[in-house]
């Protein structure tokens, strides 16, 4: 069976050639998108001498997609510059099977690790910048997310936590691994002899499940490239104190379940986690606390490294609960008095419970809640200090000794004193890198921060810490984005993508810009189409924006077909950055229908106020919200389709269950049946070792973007009516139905039910796909079918009724083949 092709699918997805003299600019195709390159972490060293930029491929280029969404790592190769701006030397591979990513500098700024990943390992090396020789570690480093995995304790000696040799971290091993044991125990199966059960405890038992072997905290010692194993266990974050003698480390302990009173978030965590101070000189480690439960993000070393402060609880009880410690490293600890305070929770994205907290004068500093309600920064006596927090992620900067605070129009004195002015400005790493984790954004090293340049409104950098004059730069211009501030202060790197959508590094010196590094230079030749926003008032009279993508060649009198990609809750004061050219989005490419002819509208829904998923008037809101564009732009309100991915796609059945307009629907990876989020992903189902992570699921319907406020079992009603599939009988709207075999959400039920009212829709299942779609071969299917699915339903000025079943295509005679 030939793949069919409908009039708008071939403009947008046959190859063309590119433009040549005269000639009028490439509709965009997915071929273009599909060899689109990007850039990664951007580094300078701490000497100022070196610059080193990760530079993806084209996606194409993978030499495999079995890591999914890490694909970009596989792609990455690394290039060193120097700050003259030359390209000295490359770190990649041209067939792009092994990835390479950068990693923390040395203390002199000479060497730099690299991580190294190919289709079965990941290994940890050193560079010398020098000359680019890499030494390769036998260390299988642990994946960056939650905290750091990895640091420099000198410049021979590091501190790392290692998986076992092989073992890749879970996030580049979710698809191929669950491939590989289903395979296994479907052989054992066939064979006969062993059997193929995987056991997942619950209650009491729950820790029995299988375990993997634990990952170890090592100090790996480059002079004679020896190791000396300081812990094991299921590691996760460490920190390292100051003066480099000791470490502090988090660990994941036994499995926690949540009763059933309280609903839980996606940032519940799923595991007790533990946490050691090891002396790294006598190898010595010691638990504290060896019965609390600690929070994550919050590991924070005294200036003098004697003390750390942490967040934990009892174990069993509520954050609210908990406490912040003051821990010596030789093992003892005690509760922060706070008096008649209470700490002060953060809620990252997810709803990952946060505590904040520093150093001041060698004192602990904790966001605390006030007894009047108040959110302030209190320091604890002798000298108590309280002061008003006045921006949620404010944060405790160390210069000289003295404690400021961090905030957007520059740094404020922690104690009140009339003779210190506010610093204007922001401080600048130089580093656009991770390797601290999510940790590092919310609890920062006040004392390494106050050593960033301070660049001022005038573009100017100056060293807080270091009195002397304001160094220049060259200026940015508009479209400019800082990156990085070198540490010498006489260069900036910035980013910048052009109307076009290429996007280019740009060094500043004093003496003036110049390039460093551009991908997609073949972008600027493209026909993007006209972006044009489109006012409306939202559900409670607020003033609103969407945007409204036109084709290229679009003319006032047309009346174009309308594609609206809905995403509840999402409101845009600015056209989101996957809508304008050069957005990185694969999936589901706005630019892509847009070249085929679609306008492509995203309108901004915001959550109305009140408890509750508050979308029973969806449709009528993205109705009207058509209907203001088709007063403002050359579209047709009666030719519209809905496309969504994800939330979007849960939105968009909601909105056909709940109005006949619109011609068809696009579902993704959108929950049909809400009580599907109590279901594990195929990976954790036969990968029990890895894990049981329910409350990231339910959390999401719980309290998260479902907002239905309590679980299934306490109201089983409210998760039937917000599920479409127990509308489905209103569906009358052609639908197709989009999954990957390797998500959770699953569209084969209201499939089924559809089929059963023999109702006009299509299942389409990828196998290997996550939530996100990544091989290119997928990817030009999907776009393939969507259009199609538009080019039937929607691009016709004349169609007939839209709630009786269409003709399907004849596959076997005919044009439609």
């Amino acid at each position: 069976m030939r793949r069919i092709v409908g009039c708008g699918l071939a403009v947008a997805l046959l190859a063309t050639a590119g433009p040549v003299m005269g000639q009028a600019p490439a509709p965009v195709i997915l071929e273009a998108l599909l060899d689109q390159e990007s850039l990664g972490s951007v580094r300078i060293s701490p000497n100022g001498r070196w610059i080193v930029v990760e530079r993806r491929a084209a996606w194409s280029a993978a030499a495999t997609y079995r890591f999914g969404l890490m694909t970009p790592h596989l792609l990455s190769g690394l290039e060193v510059h120097t700050p003259a701006g030359d390209l000295v030397r490359r770190l990649e591979d041209p067939g792009h099977a092994n990835g390479y990513v950068s990693g923390p500098f040395s203390p002199s700024g000479e060497l730099m690790l690299v991580v190294r990943l190919r289709e079965t390992a990941r290994t940890l090396g050193v560079m010398t910048l020098a000359t680019g020789e890499v030494r390769w570690l036998p260390l299988t480093p642990e994946f960056t997310e939650l905290g750091r995995t990895v640091a420099w304790r000198s410049e021979t000696q590091l501190v790392a936590i290692a998986r076992p040799d092989g073992d890749l971290p879970l996030v580049y091993r979710l698809g191929a691994q669950t491939e590989a044991r289903k395979t296994g125990l479907w052989r054992a199966f066939a064979a006969g002899h062993a059997p193929s059960a995987v056991v997942i405890p619950s209650g009491p038992a729950r820790d029995s499940r299988e375990r993997s072997t634990a990952p170890r905290l090592v100090l790996y010692d480059l002079a004679g490239g020896e190791e000396r194993v300081l812990a094991r266990g299921e590691l996760f974050d460490l920190e390292l104190s100051p003066d480099g003698g000791a470490v502090a480390a988090l660990l994941n302990a036994e499995d926690l379940q949540a009763g059933g009173e309280t609903p839980v978030d996606v940032g519940t965590p799923s595991r007790r986690r533990r946490l050691l101070l090891i002396d790294l000189d006598r190898g010595a480690a010691v638990e504290p606390l060896p019965d609390q439960d600690f929070l994550s993000h919050l590991l924070s070393w005294s200036p003098d490294s004697r003390r750390l402060i942490a967040f934990a609880r009892d174990a069993g009880s509520l954050w609210g609960e908990g406490r912040f410690w003051i821990l010596d490293r030789r093992g003892s600890a005690e509760p922060l008095r706070l008096g008649e305070a209470r700490p002060w929770l953060d809620a990252e994205v997810g709803r990952i419970p946060i505590a904040r907290a520093g150093w001041s004068a060698g004192r602990p500093v904790a966001q605390v809640r006030t007894a009047a309600g108040r959110r302030v920064w209190l320091r604890a006596a002798p000298g108590s200090v309280s002061v008003p927090v006045l921006e949620p992620r404010e944060t405790l900067v160390e210069v000289a000794g003295r404690t400021w605070i961090e905030r957007a129009a520059g740094l404020h004195s922690f104690v009140a004193d009339p003779t210190l002015p506010v610093l204007p400005g922001r401080l600048w790493d130089r580093e656009r890198a991770a390797d601290g984790g999510s940790r590092q954004g919310w609890n920062p090293d006040g004392v390494q921060r106050g050593r960033r340049g301070l660049v001022g409104p005038d573009g100017c950098v100056t060293r807080p810490a270091v009195p002397a004059a304001p160094s220049c730069p060259a200026p940015l211009s508009a479209d400019e984005t800082l990156v990085a501030v070198s540490p010498t202060r006489d260069f900036l790197i910035a980013q910048r993508r052009t109307p076009g959508g290429s996007t280019a590094l740009r060094l500043h010196a004093l003496d003036g810009a110049r390039e460093l590094a551009t991908v997609n230079a073949a972008f600027d030749a493209l026909a993007w189409g006209t972006i044009t926003p489109i006012a409306h008032t939202g559900p409670e009279g607020q003033a609103l924006t969407s945007w409204l993508l036109l084709p290229p060649g679009a003319a006032p009198g047309d009346r174009l077909p309308v594609v609206v990609i809905v995403y509840p809750g999402a409101a845009y004061a600015a056209a989101p950055a996957w809508l304008r050219p050069g957005g990185e989005r694969l999936h589901i490419n706005p630019s892509v229908l847009a070249a085929a002819g679609y306008a492509v509208l995203v309108p901004s829904l915001p959550k109305p106020a009140g408890a509750g998923p508050r979308l029973d008037d969806l449709a009528d809101r993205i109705g009207a919200i058509v209907d203001a564009a088709a007063l403002q732009a050359p579209i047709d309100p009666t030719r519209v389709g809905l496309v969504g991915h994800s939330y979007g796609g849960y939105g968009v059945l909601l909105a056909a269950s709940q109005s006949d307009r619109f011609r068809a629907v696009a579902a993704a990876a959108g929950y049909a049946d809400l009580s599907r989020v109590y279901a594990l992903p195929p990976h954790f189902l036969v990968s029990p070792d890895d894990g049981v992570p329910i409350n990231a699921l339910v959390g999401w319907a719980e309290t998260g973007q479902g907002a239905i406020g309590a679980s299934l079992p306490d109201q089983p009603q409210a998760y039937v009516a917000g599920s479409p599939l127990y509308l489905a009988s209103r569906i009358r709207t052609p639908t197709l139905l989009i999954e990957g075999d390797l998500d959770p959400a699953g569209a084969d039920v209201l499939f089924g039910v559809l089929y059963r009212l023999g109702r006009e829709a299509a299942l389409v299942t990828y196998a290997g796909e996550g939530h996100v779609f990544v091989s290119p071969a997928n990817l030009r299917d999907l776009h393939a079918r969507i259009l199609d699915w538009l080019d039937r339903h929607v691009r016709p000025a004349d169609v007939g009724d839209p709630r009786l079943p269409a003709p399907g295509p004849d596959l076997q005679h005919g044009a439609d083949q």
